[in-house]
C-alpha cells in the first residue's frame, strides 16, 4: 500500500531498516564468519559441518556466484552490519592483518554497538590482541578443539545442538 511504502521509505532514510523489509532484499543468516585466508581449511570445516546441520551460514565459498561482480565492501557491509544473527570472528596472527577482516570486524562492531547486543562471538587460534575487541569479552580457544567440535559449540549457542 501507499502507507506501507512511505514508511518503509522513511525508514530508509533515517537509517532504520525495517527487519521485514531487509529480509527480502539480503539473504539472513544465522551465523557469518569473519576469518583470515590462512585459516581456511579449519573454517570451512566448521562452514560445512554447520550446513549439514541446516545452518544459514555465510562463508564466502558457498556465495562465489552470488558474489560475483559485487561491490564487495558494500555488500559486506550489510552482511556483517544486519544479515546475521551472530558473528564469529576467528582470530588469529593472520587475521589481524588483513584489510578484509578489518572491514569486515569494523562492520561487525558498529552493529553490536549500535545494538548493544551479543552480536560478536570470538573464537581464537592464538592470543594475537585485535583492536576494538576487548580482552574482557569471553572467546572460545580453538588450540585443542576440532573443527565439529567446535560447530558444536556454535550449534548451542543457536539452541540448536541435541547431542
Amino acid at each position: 500500500s501507499f502507507l506501507e511504502l512511505n514508511r518503509t521509505h522513511w525508514a530508509v532514510k533515517e537509517g532504520g531498516i525495517p527487519r521485514e523489509f531487509l529480509a527480502k532484499v539480503v539473504p539472513s543468516y544465522d551465523i557469518v564468519l569473519s576469518f583470515a585466508g590462512e585459516d581456511r581449511p579449519y573454517v570451512e570445516k566448521v562452514a560445512r559441518f554447520l550446513r549439514s546441520k541446516g545452518v544459514k551460514v555465510f562463508y564466502d565459498k558457498f556465495e562465489e556466484a552470488h558474489l560475483w561482480g559485487r561491490d564487495l565492501a558494500e555488500h559486506f557491509d550489510m552482511i556483517y552490519g544486519t544479515s546475521g544473527r551472530y558473528c564469529v570472528i576467528f582470530i588469529s596472527k593472520d587475521y589481524v592483518k588483513k584489510m578484509w577482516t578489518r572491514h569486515e570486524r569494523q562492520t561487525a562492531l558498529a552493529r553490536a554497538l549500535k545494538e548493544q547486543s551479543e552480536y560478536i562471538l570470538p573464537a581464537r587460534f592464538d592470543d594475537t590482541p585485535v583492536d576494538a575487541i576487548r580482552s574482557t569479552l569471553a572467546y572460545i580457544s580453538l588450540s585443542k578443539l576440532k573443527p565439529s567440535e567446535f560447530a558444536h559449540q556454535v550449534l548451542k549457542k543457536l539452541g540448536r545442538d541435541t547431542a
